[in-house]
């Protein structure tokens, strides 16, 4: 059998996984809906010179391609900077603040690993027009609310002050390749090169030691009063006490115990000028999502103002929640129904009407096979003709087949008899199949909304 391979570091969602990960998508939109954000949607192109506006060097690996007018597009990288770009354009005429949200793939090259890929799918928010704690406090609140209602249990916000650690260099005076090199290492968590590199800095041993205990200071609220003794001027100080402002407005939330303290977070892009933050879960090695504030983006867009935001990978939180005890989507409550597709046409379309999902099988299909098939695809009950009416099955209730390794066998050592498996079920009018149906049916919440 031929093998048509797919694209490095992509993959294919079948039906089963895609409605688990629509359910954890729901579930976000719920909390983003219940805070006000609006869903904004921008090209999965954006020409290049839109996006390298951002000075983000890591754009650079990017996919590209030409036009039909030799316009160089990019797909986009992340969502930051396109909703920067629309907010200075198709909003300028609006005044802040924008809550704005997005569910979105995106696009970065990279190598094969497990929650890494060439093309992943997002939920986030931008927050734009205000510099204050308290929309940086509602933004981690968010975060945490939308992990909760994925039914994610053990996680932590990694919560870091970019601008803290920037001061702290610019009163050494690092510039240049070394202040690249720093933040480089610092933001790919490589603490041994981390620790070479500030080794080779031309600059004092304690000007050497307040970096590396700036980098280290991790954990609870003491590391707000441990950090104070490596303020060293008043940018320093108001970064420390706008991070404690917002530490205190998170706990206001009931949050406090989610945030964990790392002074030494920057990722990986190079436009945050504020907090800063990781999500982790404590079964991934791996975050599963982040953000901070990024007051000078918009600027390069011809719209100075302030903004926070940030981003979950689906994919990872898919993963982090089904190592948890699995992502609790309802079972269905719609029917395999035998005939369905010709002589019950009407039936499965009164049935349908009434909000009960249908699978149509042929009229020909047999009630082993129908029964199985339902049971596979996780439907809640099966239907065949009979007489006038129609025998119903609940699939919970069959233990006759099952599905094995993607294929379906009867757990028998020997098939069932027709009849037998006929003599199951509850014989009803097309009336009372209705009735029934409608009376049980709940609508899927898997879904996207």
């Amino acid at each position: 059998m031929k093998i048509t391979p797919i694209p490095t570091a992509t993959r294919d969602v079948l039906p089963a996984e895609a409605d688990e990960i629509r359910f954890l998508e729901s579930a976000i939109r719920r909390v983003f809906d219940s805070f006000g954000y609006g869903e904004v949607m921008t090209p999965t192109l954006e020409l290049e010179a839109a996006i390298e506006t951002a000075g983000e060097q890591r754009f650079g690996r990017s996919f590209r391609l030409f036009d039909e007018r030799g316009e160089v597009l990019m797909l986009r990288p992340e969502m930051t900077t396109p909703i920067a770009r629309l907010v200075a354009t198709r909003m300028a005429d609006r005044e802040p603040p924008f809550r704005l949200c997005y569910f979105a793939n995106s696009f970065r090259p990279t190598t094969a690993q497990r929650g890494r890929r060439s093309e992943f799918f997002q939920a986030g928010l931008e927050l734009v027009g205000s510099d204050s704690p308290a929309v940086d406090a509602e933004v981690l609140a968010v975060v945490c609310n939308s992990l909760e209602a994925c039914g994610l249990e053990n996680f932590s916000i990694a919560l870091g002050e970019s601008s803290f650690f920037r001061a702290l260099l610019d009163s050494i005076g690092i510039t240049g390749e070394g202040r690249t090199s720093l933040f480089e290492t610092l933001a790919a968590r490589d603490m041994v090169e981390l620790e070479a590199v500030v080794g080779s800095l031309d600059i004092s041993g304690k000007d050497r030691k307040a970096i590396l205990d700036a980098i280290g200071l991790r954990g609870g609220s003491e590391v707000l009063v441990a950090a104070k003794d490596l303020v060293r001027g008043e940018e320093m100080e108001a970064a420390l006490t706008r991070l404690a402002r917002t530490y205190y407005l998170v706990s206001r939330y009931g949050y406090a115990s989610r945030i964990h303290f790392d002074l030494g977070i920057l990722r990986n892009f190079d436009y945050y000028t504020g907090i800063v933050f990781e999500v982790l879960s404590t079964d991934l090695g791996f975050p599963l999502g982040g953000g901070g504030r990024y007051d000078g983006l918009l600027a390069r867009f011809g719209r100075p103002l302030p903004a926070v935001g940030f981003a979950v990978g689906l994919d990872r939180l898919h993963i982090a929640v089904s190592g948890q005890g699995g992502v609790a989507v309802p079972g269905s409550s719609g029917i395999a129904l035998v005939g369905g597709l010709d002589p019950a046409l009407d039936m499965a379309k009164v049935l349908r009407q009434a909000g009960v999902p249908v699978t149509a099988f042929a009229r020909d299909t047999g009630l082993e096979e129908v029964l199985s098939l339902a049971v596979s695809a996780d439907l809640r009950w099966a239907a065949v003709p009979e007489g006038d009416g129609y025998r119903l099955f609940d699939a919970r209730d069959i233990d006759d087949v099952a599905c094995v390794g993607g294929e379906v066998e009867s757990t028998r050592e020997t098939a069932p008899d027709e009849q037998n498996l006929r003599s199951g079920g509850e014989l009803l009018s097309h009336d009372e199949l209705v009735t029934k149906l409608a009376g049980a049916s709940e609508p899927r919440t898997g879904g996207a909304a």
